[in-house]
């Protein structure tokens, strides 16, 4: 749909502004609310149009946000607003500290602080379209949840922050993956929570680094049995299950022989803290993303039947 006419000024849809910007339309319409960025005409229904000094004050201001500034700085300062003081972070105190990060992990660390969802989200998404997974887990969201996880350990605060910072990078994630080039269903790699594991956030960003090598993968989720997984394992044919665990599971360690055996090409491999110490012939453990995603891509690769080496 072309964009709307008024007086022979180009007017957008906050649709086509955020499409432009590659955010969520919500995000848009939050810019506006919480920063006075918004639509300077509307549509003859009261709908917001934007006009083209609009969209080019919404696109340096997001350029600013994703560089690590502070959305209110920004907003002020490409609006001639005075700098608004700041209270030290979001609600709940100070900033989360991310010390020797770069300027993106501040802006989300700032963001997550704030419980900015959206604009922690968008900017993960940004990064790992210009970046790739490895580089921005690496780089980017380790940093983070190390520090938010040790800034609850140190002060028995901002739980909500390490919470937040884990949903909105895990929706990142799966956004990211819809975006790229849709992969072959063939015989996809599984990827699985340990049966009492609650936390796969890794796991989103496997199938992520996977779907750019075009990898197929399917996520089971947390929480996962050992007997589920044998059972999709033999359903799919799948070449290669990574089971994740970040905490000891003595019950799953001794259940790895129902994954191992369920056909003679699968390789099993394992992932997380909760497999430390753990030599097991039947499985691979994968000591870090980087490794887990090559070790899947090559077993997929060498999967019985393959005619290529990509796809």
């Amino acid at each position: 749909m072309p964009p709307w006419h008024h007086d022979f000024v180009e007017l957008h849809s906050v649709g086509e502004v955020a499409a432009r910007l590659g955010v969520a339309p919500t995000t848009v319409r939050m810019w506006g609310e919480r920063y006075g960025l918004t639509a300077s005409e509307r549509s003859a229904g009261g709908h917001r149009r934007y006009t083209a000094q609009d969209v080019s004050l919404l696109e340096r201001f997001h350029r600013a946000v994703i560089a690590g500034e502070s959305p209110m700085a920004a907003a002020g300062v490409l609006t001639g607003r005075e700098r608004l003081p700041s209270r030290g972070g979001g609600p709940g105190g100070a900033v989360l500290a991310v010390p020797g990060a770069g300027r993106l992990s501040r802006g989300l660390a700032r963001a997550a602080s704030r419980l900015d969802e959206m604009a922690v989200e968008d900017a993960v998404v940004d990064a790992l379209r210009s970046e790739g997974t490895v580089t921005v887990w690496d780089e980017v969201v380790l940093p983070l949840l190390v520090a938010a996880g040790e800034h609850w350990q140190r002060t028995g605060s901002g739980i909500e922050i390490e919470h937040l910072l884990t949903q909105a990078i895990s929706t990142a994630f799966v956004r990211h993956v819809a975006e790229l080039p849709e992969v072959t269903r063939d015989r996809p790699v599984l990827l699985a929570g340990g049966p009492n594991e609650e936390h796969v956030l890794a796991l989103h960003a496997v199938r992520a680094g996977l779907a750019e090598q075009s990898v197929p993968a399917h996520l089971l989720g947390a929480r996962t049995p050992m007997a589920a997984l044998a059972a999709a394992s033999r359903r799919t044919r799948a070449p290669a299950v990574l089971i994740w665990m970040s905490v000891k599971d003595e019950a799953a360690e001794g259940d790895l022989g129902l994954v191992s055996s369920t056909h003679r090409w699968m390789r099993l491999f394992l992932g997380g803290a909760g497999w430390d110490g753990v030599e097991d012939p039947r499985a691979t453990v994968a000591v870090s993303l980087p490794d887990a995603v090559a070790h899947l891509d090559a077993a997929w690769r060498a999967r019985p039947g393959a005619r290529h080496a990509t796809v």
